[in-house]
């Protein structure tokens, strides 16, 4: 093997670069395959579930709703679940993933996160902590991950026009749809539930008119409060027996 070839394995398979330099193996090795015909290069961007719902039409004028004692929250523990959940969701899907290609997302990501872990290890990193141990190289490897996760959302962003239809759904065209409570109950004071949509679901803050009504259980949307962005919802057995 070429000297040269030897000197850039050891740039490349040491430290924190260890991992970003087994994703670009990765992303070359699935490159050829889908070149060969092997695999399907896969330019739509995948069909994933992530509840939030963050690329909604602002008219929705939907978020969590935060009073001055905190959260506004009905008692017990589902609530801190669902909440994580959607804060893990919204989250992942802050940074583009899911609203773009997986193979031009996991590109980008790959060529970002190589190049910051290369770039600060032979620039700075190498001098302290040098020779790498695991751990050091877990702890530096970390913070260049969330670099190059922040460079994929600023280099995919703009690309969000021509993967992401235009949202449809204003809170005009709301009124009289059913949805599904999706926390552990809706109640006059709190609740959220999903509206189905072609592509991920909507998350709606709402208020029952009255009665608590458990997770999974279907709702008119009835009325919409613009000042606290708050849909007004009602169940549909009590619609049907009144």
């Amino acid at each position: 093997m070429p000297e040269s070839l030897i000197e850039l394995a050891d740039r490349m398979f040491v430290g924190p670069v260890w991992p970003a330099s087994i994703l670009v193996c990765l992303m070359v090795g699935y490159t050829v395959l889908a070149v060969i015909g092997l695999i399907d290069l896969g330019f739509d961007p995948p069909d994933l579930d992530l509840d939030p719902g963050l690329d909604l039409d602002p008219g929705l004028d939907m978020d969590v709703s935060v009073e001055a004692g905190g959260i506004d929250a009905p008692e017990g523990g589902d609530f801190g679940i669902d909440f994580l959940h959607g804060l893990g969701a919204g989250s992942i899907r802050a940074t583009n993933f899911g609203r773009v290609p997986l193979v031009l997302w996991g590109g980008i990501f790959t060529v970002a996160f190589w190049s910051v872990s290369y770039a600060l290890w032979h620039t700075l990193e190498s001098g302290w902590f040098s020779p790498p141990g695991w751990f050091s190289s877990t702890l530096l490897a970390f913070p260049n991950f969330v670099i190059a996760l922040g460079i994929t959302k600023g280099v995919t962003q703009p690309m969000l026009r021509f993967f992401v239809p235009p949202p449809k759904y204003g809170h005009e065209k709301l009124l009289g749809a059913t949805c599904e409570i999706c926390t552990a109950e809706a109640t006059g004071e709190f609740g959220q539930a999903k509206f189905r949509t072609n592509a991920a679901p909507l998350l709606l803050n709402v208020r029952t008119d009255g009665p608590h009504i458990p997770k999974g259980t279907e709702v008119r949307i009835i009325g919409f409060d613009r000042d606290k962005r708050i849909y007004k919802v009602t169940h549909l057995q009590q619609e049907t027996t009144s």
